[in-house]
């Protein structure tokens, strides 16, 4: 089974790589596939390869997530046109909710696709067609994080540090009326924290701060490190949909 994984920027694509190495066993590869290969199309963007028994996947940062329209039609219009005996079975686009609904990122992401797509979060749509004799069909299933609020990947990690114990919990919401008591400062929102995304980080950077301070200062993938992430179930609710979408075997 042939797989991509589309996601929006470089913290996305690293953990999503590792969540797939980390909870369910899949190796990195160089360009695994024979007809063609999926490469980054400009510096913004970074993909990578990984391997399980039969089943491949390239997970693709698309750079940004207002970019996901070049990749989507660099898919339909040169691999699955030019290749049709040779598809890739599944698509997978995860995209952060931020501060919209889960029904506006949907029919943002259906206007990138073929006419005729409805697509559910977090649910398989089956897409068919005929090209040069051949009958193709793949998978597409959009991915939208948070499921029941607003957020992005940042959210997912603190609600597995509240998950944790009680002191987790108090931890997140104090790290969070940290944040808010700064953004009292007029200054501090123009100058630092000047939109959602970033103020988001600052909240999931604060938490990291009391949970583990040594990892506090460093890269996005050192705080991750920085609590047990994989035992969340809350974590593992989202991002085994990603499991499950790129495997032919029931994991």
């Amino acid at each position: 089974m042939k797989s991509v994984v589309l996601c929006e920027g470089r913290d996305d694509h690293w953990f999503i790589a590792y969540y797939l190495h980390k909870t369910a066993g899949w190796d990195t590869r160089n360009y695994p596939w024979s007809n063609y290969s999926i490469v980054a199309l400009n510096h913004r963007q970074e993909v990578t390869y990984l391997e399980k028994g039969p089943d491949s996947v390239a997970v693709w940062c698309v750079g940004g997530k207002d970019c996901f329209d070049v990749a989507i039609s660099t898919i339909f219009k040169k691999f699955i046109a030019d290749f049709p005996f040779d598809p890739i079975d599944s698509i997978v686009i995860v995209r952060d909710r931020d501060n919209d609904t889960t029904s506006e990122v949907l029919a943002k992401i259906q206007g990138w696709l073929p006419s005729g797509v409805e697509l559910k979060n977090k649910t398989a749509t089956t897409w068919t067609a005929e090209i040069e004799g051949y009958d193709v069909s793949i998978k597409i299933t959009p991915l939208i994080i948070p499921f029941s609020e607003e957020g992005a990947i940042e959210t997912l990690l603190m609600g597995s540090i509240k998950e944790q114990d009680r002191e987790g919990e108090v931890i997140v919401q104090e790290a969070n009326e940290y944040i808010d008591n700064l953004l009292k400062t007029p200054e501090i929102g123009t100058k630092y924290l000047s939109h959602e995304r970033l103020i988001l980080k600052a909240r999931y950077a604060a938490a990291i701060a009391a949970t583990n301070p040594g990892h506090s200062t460093g890269l996005f993938r050192d705080m991750v490190m920085a609590c047990p992430w994989e035992e969340s179930e809350y974590v593992k609710e989202h991002f085994d949909v990603i499991v499950s979408a790129v495997s032919s075997i029931d994991e």
